[in-house]
């Protein structure tokens, strides 16, 4: 595996999407601001991985059959 993270969220990728999606940069202020919304739009994040595995696992036994 290259990565230990499965899944990571930078400031770049946010300065990306805040310049295509709104033509400006954030300042650190704001970038702050946003850690905090996606923070707490991933509170359930436990969950959303359990329901992966369960269908990555699902599939798996659908293919062995």
């Amino acid at each position: 595996m290259r990565s230990k993270n499965v899944f990571v969220i930078s400031k770049k990728d946010i300065q990306s999407i805040a310049l295509k999606k709104f033509g400006e940069k954030l300042n650190l202020e704001e970038l702050e601001q946003i850690k905090k919304g996606v923070e707490f739009g991933l509170e359930c994040w436990e969950e959303v991985v359990i329901e992966a595995i369960s269908e990555v696992l699902e599939y798996r036994k659908k293919e062995i059959k």
